[in-house]
């Protein structure tokens, strides 16, 4: 699979993974805002348990899940990666 988007947080750890994802999706889109999404993440995943995996200290580990038409893996470091479904 080709990566589409890679993004790494900012280096300030201040991006929660569940907004990260949804800028990564956005960016890649084309999207101007969240409202434009053909699924709600709420459908798809649990932002807050989202959050609270990979809250600080959180060593290794990665979530997978799709979300409007890209596979989408948030690792532990906080980057997220798209892949086309």
């Amino acid at each position: 699979m080709k990566t589409d988007v890679r993004q790494r947080p900012d280096g300030q750890g201040g991006e929660r993974p569940s907004l990260a994802v949804l800028s990564a999706v956005m960016k890649k889109a084309g999207y101007n805002d969240a409202t434009e999404f053909e699924t709600c993440l709420y459908d798809v995943i649990d932002p807050d348990a989202l959050d609270g995996l990979f809250h600080h200290g959180t060593r290794g580990g990665r979530v997978e899940f799709s979300l409007d038409g890209y596979n989408v893996h948030v690792h532990s470091d906080g980057t997220v990666e798209l892949t086309d479904e």
